[in-house]
């Protein structure tokens, strides 16, 4: 099976490392020094268990590597619609594509036609789509380095139709020795459970420089932090979504995490960040649908304007 990785990262580097030691044929799309360092000395794994070496097909150029058999897109939200006709030049008849962002994704709604993700639309279309939502401790911590900080891995996968379907069932029979997959006909339901999590962790631990462990430690911030998954809760059940899961059994892998999550490590390397897709277009969803987000409109300013002063002083 030919699995092209676009995006070599933190999520897609470890699911190229996983997928190449098994055996199947990885090409990754990566660029910069993160490329040349694979190029160079191949993708070097480490967990708290194992480190290991994979070789794999590396290239800045996606239509170099050919037709595949499946694709996982793994950029992040804002990377897409540049990477549209790369991502297009991969793809053989029925190559289905893997999109697994955080946020709200480019293709949530049916009725979306906003001219941002026009491109994605065109070039690879919403049949291809699949949607994954990915829970993956892990860091690049140097150019061809990915570090799994603990043994926790967890890939939902699911149709935008929420019908389960033959190609999933067979995406899930080839990968399922190596990767933990769980397939879901509520793949949106997935989204905002993962969005929960993601905004309340992205806003508090940004403004705070600390690791989700640290912040929920602290008896203020973790009640922000259960306010913040409160709003987000209401927002889902605003476009239909119920969200059951109990805040506290949602916590308690975080309690003993040392592991920075995505947002913060963006800050801290100066890179661009996900405040649009996962924060600002939350509090757009919340408006339209008159559901009121106090704590959000707070905090997102001052994480705003925390982006701001730190590209001032640099």
């Amino acid at each position: 099976m030919r699995i092209a990785i676009f995006g070599a990262g933190a999520v897609g580097g470890t699911l190229a490392a996983l997928l190449a030691r098994a055996g199947f044929e990885v090409s990754v799309v990566a660029r910069g020094q993160h490329l040349a360092a694979i190029q160079l000395n191949g993708l070097r794994f480490q967990t708290p268990d194992e480190e290991f070496v994979v070789n794999v097909i590396a290239s800045d150029d996606a239509s170099q590597l050919g037709q595949q058999d499946l694709v996982i897109c793994t950029l992040k939200a804002y990377s897409l619609p540049a990477a549209a006709t790369s991502l297009a030049s991969l793809l053989g008849e029925d190559t289905p594509v893997v999109f697994a962002q955080n946020g709200i994704p480019w293709w949530y709604f049916d009725n979306d036609e906003s001219s941002e993700y026009q491109s994605l639309r065109e070039s690879i279309g919403l049949q291809r789509v699949i949607g994954c939502v990915v829970q993956c401790p892990a860091t690049v911590i140097r150019p061809g380095v990915i570090r799994l900080s603990q043994n926790h891995l967890k890939f939902f996968l699911g149709e935008r139709t929420d019908v389960l379907t033959p190609r999933l069932q067979k995406i899930k029979t080839e990968l399922e020795a190596t990767l933990p997959i769980t397939l879901t006909t509520e793949i949106r339901t997935e989204i905002w459970n993962k969005l929960r999590i993601n905004v309340a962790s992205s806003l508090l631990t940004t403004l705070t420089h600390s690791y989700t462990s640290d912040v929920l430690k602290i008896p203020a911030l973790k009640t922000q932090f259960l306010q913040l998954l409160a709003e987000t809760r209401a927002v889902a059940a605003g476009y239909g979504v119920n969200i059951d899961q109990a805040d506290e059994h949602l916590l308690a892998r975080f309690y003993r995490q040392k592991h920075a999550p995505s947002m913060l490590q963006d800050l801290l390397a100066h890179r661009p960040m996900e405040i649009d897709v996962q924060l600002q277009r939350l509090q757009t969803l919340a408006r339209k649908a008159q559901v009121a987000t106090p704590l959000l409109d707070i905090l997102l300013p001052l994480l705003q304007q925390r982006v701001l002063a730190t590209a001032e002083v640099r």
